[in-house]
């Protein structure tokens, strides 16, 4: 029997051993220069969304800077 998909909620839910602050590599750090980044649980991102007052607007970029604030880290 084929198990069910799960539902937005439920992975919304599943934060998954996150959030995960890693240093950021080589590759990385090309785009984003050095030290660390947080890969945030879906629900963090979910909160600082539903913070945003109805008629207001807000950018990844800024999630991404309350994320690292958040967590100490250099980017988000």
């Amino acid at each position: 029997m084929a198990k069910a998909k799960k539902s937005w909620r439920e992975k919304l839910a599943d934060d998954k051993d996150l959030p995960e602050i890693i240093k950021i590599g080589e590759r990385m750090s090309k785009r984003w220069g050095t030290g660390t980044c947080v890969i945030p649980a879906p629900r963090e991102v979910d909160e600082l969304m539903r913070k945003v007052p109805k008629g207001k607007v807000t950018t990844i970029n800024d999630i991404r800077a309350a994320l690292a604030r958040r967590h100490g880290a250099s980017v988000g």
